[in-house]
């Protein structure tokens, strides 16, 4: 994603390459590396997570990320998503991380925030 502060009027580029490694129906393995860039700060870091189906539309989604910086952040997150249709679900989900796109993956918050997500694919 490529965005602009609306406070410092600074531009950033955040960047994110999920793979995904699927052993069976059951489990799959993911290891996404990200890198955020401004003119001010530059980082990179790192997230892993499963998906471990529970039944055939429910799945739950242990998630860590942590940043390579010098006060590395760390967090971690655990989702339950529901797939109530073909490319439509929805995910309650506890995370200490700052948010749930972009930047606010690799940031760690101090306390623990529950919430629900919705996902479209189209």
């Amino acid at each position: 994603s490529v965005g602009r502060n609306d406070n410092t009027n600074q531009g950033y580029l955040f960047s994110e390459l999920i793979n995904t490694f699927r052993f069976n129906d059951i489990f799959a393995f993911n290891v996404s590396p990200k890198f955020f860039f401004s003119g001010i700060e530059s980082f990179g870091g790192i997230g892993v997570s499963s998906y471990i189906s529970l039944l055939d539309n429910l799945m739950l989604i242990p998630e860590i990320n942590t940043s390579f910086k010098n006060n590395s952040d760390f967090n971690s997150s655990l989702a339950l998503r529901y797939s109530f249709q073909p490319g439509k679900s929805i995910d309650l989900y506890c995370s200490n991380a700052e948010g749930i796109q972009d930047l606010g993956q690799i940031l760690e918050d101090k306390e623990y925030r529950f919430g629900i997500k919705l996902n479209f694919l189209y």
